[in-house]
């Protein structure tokens, strides 16, 4: 059984999101397919890091920061695929070097300029999440990308379910926000959001706005480790079931539908399995176990972030 357990500090689960103006919450697409003369230079580079300058760092939650960072030239562009990610560099705690850890922007293409991180610290903890809500404006933080982990696309799926804990919201939000800026999209998309407690809820107003105008293709169940009666919580409390599982998200249907999941380590050994990681080789998918396997789901209807 897996509890909502967003404390938990771990490089790959921190995940980033952009606020673009005028844009929505901010939904990564490739470049534009116009002629090669058109198309806006990409910020980033997959080889190297690159230096992006700190324009803002604002606190937007409980250990949580939007970080704007600007690109090099005010007419660059991110060039993600969605749904993708990005490296960030950050000096290690003890002080021995340095350490990169993955975050998932969630900016749109045609936001020139810029790029916004929402990034949860893990005070005393974490490396790369400290150096990032702990960036000076002015300073520069490297970023390498941006790699595409899965790609989406209209009517890919009929029915999207996702589990979030935490900072894992934010790869789950740019999948969600890829499908509904489709008019032609159809996909049902339901999401089970966990964290600590009611206050810890982050990007909350933003998520029901997207649920608001979504037409009913976007539906959320927030869950929280606690509650007390002052909260008036009327959401969903404790662990992840098989029950809750089973009741709001999307079945087994082939190649249909699929669940997506991102949070804690002990949210995939409950839900899914743990990702596969081998030395000198990019994280696989992994064997599916857990509650998804008892309900009868396959590796070709899961997908781990």
């Amino acid at each position: 059984m897996f509890r909502s357990i967003s404390r938990i500090p771990t490089g790959r689960l921190l995940a980033a999101a952009s606020i673009s103006t005028g844009t929505g919450f901010g939904i990564c697409n490739s470049p534009p397919t116009t002629s090669s003369e058109s198309l806006p230079a990409v910020a980033v580079s997959k080889k190297e890091f690159t230096p992006l300058k700190v324009s803002k760092n604002e606190v937007v939650g409980r250990n949580v920061h939007k970080i704007t960072l600007n690109f090099p030239n005010d007419t660059d562009v991110l060039g993600m695929t969605t749904a993708g990610m990005l490296m960030v560099e950050g000096k290690k705690r003890d002080g021995t070097g340095a350490i990169a850890r993955p975050y998932t922007p969630i900016s749109r293409n045609d936001t020139v300029g810029r790029l916004e991180l929402v990034v949860k610290n893990y005070p005393d903890v974490g490396n790369v999440s400290s150096h990032i809500c702990n960036a000076a404006v002015g300073s520069t933080l490297a970023v390498k990308g941006c790699f595409t982990k899965i790609q989406v696309q209209p009517n890919k799926w009929k029915q999207v379910g996702m589990i979030a804990g935490g900072s894992g919201i934010t790869p789950c939000l740019q999948v969600a926000e890829e499908l509904l800026s489709h008019p032609q999209d159809t996909t049902q998309i339901t999401l089970i959001f966990c964290n600590q407690d009611p206050q810890a809820i982050f990007l909350k107003d933003h998520i029901d706005k997207l649920v608001a105008t979504s037409q009913g293709r976007f539906q959320v169940h927030y869950c929280v480790d606690n509650a007390t009666p002052t909260d008036s919580w009327k959401g969903l409390t404790g662990y992840v079931t098989k029950h809750m599982i089973d009741t709001y998200l999307p079945k087994p249907d082939q190649a249909n539908n699929i669940i997506m999941v991102c949070g804690p380590p002990p949210m995939y050994h409950a839900i899914c399995g743990p990702k596969k990681f081998e030395e000198g080789k990019p994280p696989a998918q992994g064997d599916i176990t857990g509650i998804l396997k008892d309900l009868g789901f396959t590796s070709d209807a899961v997908f781990k972030f």
